[in-house]
């Protein structure tokens, strides 16, 4: 301080220096009354907060599994590379990133990233950088010349492994890294940022039994954050198993049929599907082409997955319920009880097929040959488009037929569950178009025709179906009138094996009488015993429909249905145990009827096969 002339501190200054001093001390008494005395309880908490924190810890996903218990999805070891930033020197960061990047095949750049970014938020805390596990032989690679890595952290965690990836991929679905908008709806619930979750396939459809229950453990950390040790420990409760209706030999069966057929160039895509006609179980469910789910979760890589998506046979769809198709002549079975529901046809109604075309307002209606008198169940056996034309739209073969007309045929055909989902406990079901002249004049704009009911009688024109309609349509006439809702789910049960709520399947009631459904089970029949769906040296009773799409005609050719259901004893009563449907793409190159479909022939050693007919 300044002294005046005879060398002492002027007062007023002596006294400012006094005050600030006291107001100094005077803060810093009132800030420490506060802290200790009126919060001391609140920073105290904080306090333990910051030196005793709970951790979760993440259950292991429940195993999927067969009808008869057969694993299909579970997990195996892995390893989780992650960086903790406060024991990586600054020096060697670049050539981490670099390192690390090429073993997990990821950006170096991206990784370098990752690392800056939880250095700014917390170096003390591991950062992941994988963010699905990796397998055991990187871990090692990692660990054994932990020099090359300083500051990365190996961590056990758990790989979702399917048992027979390419085969069940499009049933299975996979799981994935949940996304940040998916965290922000799910984290209340007890997801974390870095969890998986189902991402399609019954790993989306059941998450809330494949996820377990997280526990806890309860750590000590010291002031730089870094853990000491674990005060108190709650386990996880791994999640519930969920065995499905399928029946993982029949689905050999069929893939293999199915695969065969593509790699010998019959066909260039194939959907088979079986289910139990008397209550809805899926028994089997194929789509070829598919994808092994293994890449997903082991994390695809950027050209595995240009790949699947640049593939245009769409491997990535289940076509079993994700694709539509004309229904072609399968669809016949719905024009026919159409017109024997509302009275205009009967068994005995005959329509004389004395050509194989005939022409309205300009356009040719074909039959694929000349056929003669038919009545309903030979109409039917032998496939005859002008037989249906006729009960469809009336025709100049039979004057005294009055044809059903369009309004009924959706009628009866969305009773069938044709138009609309089934609801099939898997996501992304198509519902497929069931037309009538209210829909096309709403979608084009545009009058109904005669031409269009034609094309409508025999699944030709706007009708398009997805293969697990078509099946269920016919599931419900084979065992005598009940609809039932398609479904995957057998059974859950818990880590104590006890069985878990599912949901009840829903069925409706057809109103058709039981004598029309007999009429249908018997031609359907008639269909294999005449030799139209030709299977020599059959041992069991199968029924059922041929068909084949031409307008889905393409360079290769056309693609054909069968689908069919086995009664018991050769008799037309509703005790069919196993319906299926198979459709093939691009498989032949004529729209005969007669011509091979290559659908037939493998239904017949499917299911001779299945049903133990050949042992």
């Amino acid at each position: 301080m300044r002294q005046d002339s005879r060398g002492f501190i002027p007062v007023r200054r002596f006294i400012a220096f006094g005050i600030a001093i006291f107001l100094v001390f005077s803060t810093l008494t009132v800030r420490l009354y506060d802290l200790e005395i009126l919060r001391g309880d609140y920073y105290h908490v904080l306090s333990e907060q910051n030196r005793i924190v709970r951790l979760p810890v993440p259950a292991e996903r429940g195993g999927i599994v067969d009808r008869t218990g057969y694993v299909l999805a579970r997990n195996i070891p892995g390893f989780a590379i992650s960086v903790i930033p406060v024991d990586l020197p600054r020096t060697r960061e670049e050539e981490l990133s670099q390192r690390l990047g090429s073993l997990l095949t990821l950006p170096s750049d991206s990784v370098d990233e990752t690392i800056r970014a939880q250095r700014i938020r917390n170096p003390y805390e591991p950062v992941r950088i994988s963010k699905t596990p990796v397998p055991r032989e990187i871990a090692l690679a990692v660990t054994e010349r932990a020099e090359l890595f300083p500051g990365v952290r190996v961590d056990p965690e758990s790989i979702r492994f399917y048992v027979d990836g390419t085969l069940y991929a499009p049933v299975m679905g996979y799981t994935g890294p949940i996304t940040e908008q998916e965290f922000e709806k799910l984290k209340q619930s007890g997801y974390l940022g870095n969890d998986d979750i189902g991402r399609t396939g019954i790993e989306s459809i059941y998450e809330q039994y494949l996820r377990g229950t997280y526990g806890w453990r309860e750590i000590e950390r010291d002031a730089a954050l870094r853990e000491i040790k674990t005060l108190a420990l709650q386990r996880a409760t791994v999640g519930d198993t969920v065995s499905l209706t399928i029946d993982d030999r029949l689905q050999k069966l069929l893939d293999a049929e199915l695969r065969k057929g593509v790699d010998d160039d019959k066909f260039t895509q194939a959907v088979g599907v079986a289910m139990n006609p008397q209550n809805g179980e899926i028994l089997a469910m194929v789509s070829i082409p598919g994808y092994d789910n293994n890449m997903f979760a082991r994390g695809i890589t950027t050209a595995e997955l240009a790949a699947l998506n640049g593939d245009d046979r769409h491997p990535l769809v289940n076509k079993a319920i994700g694709d539509r198709y004309p229904a072609g002549s399968t669809f016949k079975m719905v024009t026919g009880l159409s017109a024997l529901s509302e009275g205009t046809a009967t068994r005995e109604t005959v329509v004389n097929v004395s050509a194989s075309s005939f022409s309205v307002s300009g356009t040719t209606f074909y039959d694929w040959r000349q056929h003669g008198s038919l009545d309903f169940v030979h109409g039917f056996a032998h496939s005859s488009d002008i037989y249906f034309y006729t009960l469809a739209g009336g025709t100049q073969f039979a004057p005294n037929v009055h044809g059903v007309g369009p309004d009924a045929i959706a009628k009866y055909a969305r009773m069938l569950g044709f138009g609309s989902p089934t609801g099939i406990d898997l996501p992304n079901e198509d519902g497929g178009i069931m037309p009538d002249p209210q829909w096309k004049l709403a979608t084009f704009d545009e009058p109904w025709t005669i031409g269009n009911t034609y094309q409508e009688a025999i699944g030709q024109g706007f009708v398009a179906v997805t293969p697990l309609q078509l099946l269920n349509a016919y599931a419900a006439v084979a065992n005598g009138g009940t609809l039932w809702q398609p479904h995957l789910l057998k059974q859950v049960t818990d880590a104590a094996g006890k069985n878990v709520p599912i949901p009840e399947w829903t069925s409706q009631k057809l109103a058709m009488t039981q004598d029309n459904l007999r009429l249908i089970r018997e031609s359907a029949r008639r269909v294999v015993t005449i030799g139209h769906a030709y299977m020599p040296n059959l041992k069991i009773p199968i029924a059922g429909k041929t068909g084949k799409d031409s307008a889905g005609r393409n360079k290769l050719g056309f693609h054909n249905w069968f689908v069919s259901f086995v009664p018991q004893a050769d008799n037309t009563d509703p005790t069919a145990q196993i319906a299926m449907v198979i459709f093939t793409y691009d498989s032949s190159k004529s729209l005969c009827e007669l011509c091979l479909n290559p659908a037939v022939g493998m239904t017949q050693r499917i299911l001779e096969r299945y049903l133990g007919a050949n042992k």
